[in-house]
């Protein structure tokens, strides 16, 4: 799940509770106010992914510094004057003025959250598709067998188990298994 952490100098912290108020109100649950970037990059690391509301500058550091360090399953919203943000604003970085409304602003921070959680799905599915020795093994063995009795290359073999796995809505370790099955008999 992402996360939203705003931050903001102890002294904007009125401007802080007010993002996260209208957060709330649109459905944002998860949000954190922090004041300082070094906070930021702690809770960043431990979470997962998500979005990071920054002005330009925090009390410790700027948000060039802050960026530089920021996990890269976390993106960074500028929101500060349109003075402070036209200066020098980095690559990558989605930036809205203020003062700002709240549609416009709310609409930014979707994206930005549909563009994490899409960001966290892929992860999740690159992980998830790790097979075991044991699954290899199948695969292996069944493209060896469509190897040997149907003549075909190991890239043949290969495509043919992942275009069968698709096509009987199988995963290839069932499909290699099958395989084999039919190749005892």
């Amino acid at each position: 799940m992402s996360i939203i952490i705003i931050a903001f100098p102890a002294g904007k912290q009125k401007t802080a509770s007010r993002i996260r108020e209208l957060l709330n109100r649109y459905g944002y649950g998860d949000v954190m106010l922090i004041t300082t970037g070094s906070e930021v990059l702690q809770e960043t690391g431990r979470r997962d992914g998500g979005i990071v509301i920054s002005p330009t500058a925090l009390t410790d550091m700027h948000y060039t510094e802050l960026l530089d360090y920021l996990p890269e399953n976390f993106d960074m919203l500028l929101l500060d004057s349109g003075a402070n943000i036209s200066t020098g604003r980095e690559d990558g970085v989605i930036a809205v003025t203020m003062p700002v409304k709240a549609h416009d602003f709310i609409e930014t921070v979707n994206m930005m959250m549909d563009a994490a959680e899409r960001r966290l799905s892929r992860a999740g599915k690159k992980a998830k598709r790790a097979r075991s020795e044991r699954d290899e093994n199948y695969i292996n063995n069944a493209k060896a067998v469509l190897i040997e009795r149907n003549h075909m290359t190991e890239e043949e073999a290969y495509r043919y188990l992942q275009k069968t796995s698709m096509d009987t809505g199988r995963s290839m370790v069932e499909t290699a298994q099958m395989i084999l099955t039919m190749a005892i008999m």
